[in-house]
């Protein structure tokens, strides 16, 4: 892993990196300005820039089993969330806590996103590779 990110900052590599970086960034402050609750194009610029900060620092991957296992652990980390989410609803736990939200914040900020890089990721691999 520690090789992975000292190769983002190689020459070759840092190009990439840093355009990704700055275009998600610009998205998100877009997203924020024009508001993201209940409107389709911040929503989608906010998904953008997300996307292009996964990109950022996944970019260097060549292999597609690599997007593939990301997309695996994204899934994973949903799929757990919704377990812990009706554990927790089936105690009857859930009304002095605010679990709802922070399984929403990562399935929404971190799984979604994820699984539409590693998507993205395994298809640009798969047409470098023909």
């Amino acid at each position: 892993m520690k090789k992975h990110f000292i190769s983002l900052f190689d020459p070759t590599h840092v190009w990439w990196t840093i355009s990704l970086f700055a275009i998600g960034v610009i998205l998100i402050v877009i997203a924020s300005i024009i508001g993201v609750g209940d409107n389709p194009p911040g929503i989608a610029l906010f998904y953008g820039g997300l996307i292009s900060l996964f990109f950022s620092v996944l970019h260097p991957w060549r292999k597609a089993i690599n997007y593939a296992i990301l997309a695996g652990v994204c899934i994973g980390i949903f799929m757990l969330g919704l377990f812990v989410v009706l554990i927790i609803d089936k105690f009857g736990s859930a009304q002095n806590m605010n679990i709802d939200g922070v399984v929403e914040g990562f399935a929404f900020l971190i799984c979604a996103p994820g699984i539409a890089v590693s998507i993205i990721g395994a298809i640009i691999c798969a047409f470098r590779r023909k």
